[in-house]
């Protein structure tokens, strides 16, 4: 969220030792501004194999997943989920392809974030740019959020609590009929010097 985006050509330092996979992605999208949703069941018990060198983004992706099973589907040229091979090869995503409110997967998860930004941005207390926090959202049939978790803290206790406070007032369109009962997994960013201001225009409300 809100991190300078490396484009498709854009060769980016990465020092990243083999580690558990989820921590990995996180320091993949630290140092390529990207932004990754995944389910964290499909990331439980995988390690990353590491990745140094200046390389592109999605070099360094593919490097990265190897020997995990798993692959990223881009929704476009900064953001992408995780899914395994087998999913990725029966439904293969355009990098053009925008996203969908009504869609489930990757194309929701990024809504969910830029809805989530959008909340944040006016709780004083947790507005997005100056914490990084991995989190948690389970949507209801009726599109309100039913149960938060905080996978990281911001590293404040106080933060903390108002931001799974902040994510439970949020209202999302209903998922589809049948879609499994899987959480969002998504990640929010500090902002760095060349980062978009994603609260710019947005009133916060009373503290």
């Amino acid at each position: 969220m809100g991190a300078s985006f490396a484009t498709v050509a854009d060769r980016v330092s990465f020092d990243i030792p083999a580690q558990p996979l989820a921590s990995a992605l996180q320091a993949f999208a630290q140092a390529s501004g990207q932004s990754v949703f995944f389910d964290g069941q499909l990331a439980a018990g995988l390690e990353s194999m590491p990745v140094r060198g200046e390389l592109a983004p999605r070099d360094a992706l593919h490097r990265m997943l190897a020997g995990t099973r798993l692959v990223a589907r881009y929704a476009d040229d900064t953001t992408f989920t995780l899914v395994e091979t087998e999913a990725a090869v029966q439904a293969p995503v355009a990098a053009s392809a925008a996203p969908s409110v009504e869609a489930t997967g990757d194309g929701n998860a990024r809504i969910v974030q830029q809805a989530l930004e959008r909340t944040l941005c006016r709780w004083p207390r947790v507005q997005p740019g100056d914490y990084r926090a991995l989190v948690q959202l389970w949507v209801g049939p009726a599109g309100h959020v039913r149960r938060t978790r905080l996978l990281s803290s911001t590293g404040v206790a106080q933060r903390d609590a108002a931001l799974e406070a902040a994510m439970n007032t949020l209202v999302l369109s209903p998922p589809k009929d049948g879609t499994p009962d899987e959480p969002l997994t998504i990640l929010l960013l500090p902002r760095t010097g060349r980062s978009t201001d994603v609260c710019a225009g947005l009133i916060p409300a009373a503290s």
